[in-house]
């Protein structure tokens, strides 16, 4: 008896681990479509001694695939990070887009040490999350 109930057990066991593995590959395909961001560098547009202007563009590529559509009069995320591993990313600002979906933020420069910069897109209507290039600012 004590042996049928071992076998049924792992036999159980080995069939529900099975069925954990297999349902990870759906949820994969299931991935959503990501917007394009397009930013440009801010090294180029130094506004002061520490501050820098960043500049984008959030669009979206339409289901059928030709048709690219702004980020109009929604809202990006400005996100910093102040170490290089072991911290999170923080979002410090939120920045509404134009009718181009064009955005236009400062970012700025530590005295000592480095901040990394980024923009973040919410995922919603049929997109996900989408994040932006990371920008490192720092003194040398």
């Amino acid at each position: 008896m004590r042996t049928s109930r071992a076998i049924t057990a792992t036999v159980l066991s080995a069939l529900l681990s099975m069925g954990t593995f297999a349902a990870q590959p759906a949820q994969a395909a299931q991935s959503l479509p990501k917007r394009t961001i397009v930013e440009q560098d801010p090294a180029d547009h130094q506004v002061s001694f520490n501050a820098f202007k960043l500049k984008g563009t959030v669009t979206e590529l339409q289901a059928d695939g030709i048709t690219v559509l702004p980020f109009a009069k929604k809202k990006v995320q400005l996100q910093k990070k102040a170490c290089a591993k072991g911290c999170n990313w923080k979002t410090v600002k939120k920045v509404k887009t134009n009718q181009a979906g064009t955005y236009k933020t400062k970012i700025f420069a530590p005295r000592n040490g480095r901040w990394k910069w980024r923009i973040k897109v919410k995922g919603s209507q049929g997109f996900g999350t989408t994040k932006g290039q990371t920008w490192t600012l720092f003194f040398k």
